[in-house]
């Protein structure tokens, strides 16, 4: 199992913003792995063998792994986990993979494991596989990416010549490909601020600093006082002439955009609350006002294969589903190729319209819109 550094590259964006976490976290029980994070882990090691051995992910399907092997390895990763290979290959330059950086030099005890490094033209390339499909991940001063970068800037220093440094997020299952270019000196720059923030995590007095982005993986979550208490603030805030819970249309502007503004920090608190009484009451411990019952159950069959044979005994062909591939499971299926004669039965109707921040880069929908069209709030 790879080792893990207290200021670790991949949770910078909690130390960076809230330095009090890394103590809180270090006083929370350790939890096992996720089904989600083996899966992530899994394609990491999926695409490092494809690179390190020059061949392509499919030599890899239905084999099993050597370190990520609960299961063989699907189609469907290799479809994924194939484009970012394409995509890393087209870079060019010498690329290292799976390469640990340091940058102990403004962090102390500082390093973490880069995807991928690649030099080409003067060039840095810092790339991230994001294999998760959850949230969108923008690589722009993206701070895991910047320390990666930061780390590999240093072991060239003097060696070999960089202008420009690029970091890249790539999240193949959303479609989604994100490069941020910049420099150098700019990095350098913003390493001394990472070195104050690094010391005051380590004082072991920090402040909490809750925030959506960097509450939303913190162990600490459910039980930190500040959290707690910002949550309360933003509750109550303005609503004190009110009895019980407002309804939206008697709220000012004002009031909607600040519920707006920390709907995903407060629903995200509230979830971990939740959980974490559940993981007690799942370790043994009681708790009191709540108990575990069994949730609903849905039936299945025992043996699939033998209930396949007897409803197929008794029901012939109806015994079965058909379903019509979805474009793109058919375009998978036939190669790229045979896939060209699909675009003219192929058509892509406007997404349901939902709300984003006004920092979003996606335009904005104007004029009046049906209410049954609308979709989710992201």
């Amino acid at each position: 199992m790879a080792a893990h550094a207290k200021l670790s590259a991949s949770g910078a964006h909690r130390w960076l913003a809230c330095p009090g976490s890394v103590a809180a976290e270090q006083a929370m029980p350790r939890g096992g792995s996720s089904p989600y994070a083996d899966e992530g882990s899994m394609a990491h090691e999926l695409a490092e063998a494809a690179l390190s051995h020059g061949g392509n992910c499919y030599a890899f399907e239905g084999r099993y792994l050597e370190h990520y092997n609960a299961s063989p390895v699907a189609r469907e990763m290799c479809d994924y986990v194939q484009e970012y290979v394409d995509f890393v290959r087209g870079l060019g330059g010498e690329q290292e993979y799976e390469q640990r950086v340091s940058y102990e030099q403004w962090v102390p005890g500082g390093f973490g494991t880069a995807d991928v490094i690649a030099y080409a033209d003067r060039t840095l390339y810092v790339c991230d596989l994001k294999y998760g499909k959850g949230v969108r991940v923008d690589a722009e001063r993206n701070p895991q990416g910047m320390l990666y970068a930061l780390g590999a800037l240093a072991e060239r220093d003097g060696i070999e010549p960089v202008d420009r440094v690029v970091v890249v997020i790539h999240q193949p299952r959303l479609d989604h490909i994100s490069e941020w270019e910049t420099t150098p000196e700019e990095i350098y720059q913003w390493a001394d601020w990472v070195s104050e923030r690094a010391a005051l995590a380590l004082s072991g007095d920090a402040e909490r600093v809750p925030g959506e982005s960097q509450c939303r993986w913190c162990a600490a979550q459910p039980t930190c006082p500040a959290l707690r208490d910002h949550t309360q603030r933003i509750v109550m805030r303005d609503f004190d002439d009110m009895d019980g819970a407002p309804a939206p249309d008697k709220l000012s502007d004002e009031q909607l955009r600040v519920v707006m503004d920390n709907k995903a920090l407060i629903a995200g608190w509230l979830d971990a609350v939740e959980q974490h009484v559940a993981d007690r009451l799942t370790s043994g411990e009681t708790f009191s006002g709540y108990k575990l019952v069994e949730g609903r159950s849905v039936r299945r069959w025992a043996d699939e294969q033998q209930a396949e044979q007897v409803l197929a005994d008794s029901l012939g062909a109806d015994a079965f589903e058909r379903k019509l591939l979805s474009p793109a499971k058919a375009e998978k299926a036939l190669g790229k190729v045979k896939a060209k004669d699909l675009q003219d039965l192929i058509v892509k109707p406007p997404g349901k319209p939902v709300l984003a921040r006004e920092s979003d880069k996606r335009k904005a929908i104007s004029g009046k819109i049906c209410p049954s069209e609308f979709d989710n709030i992201e």
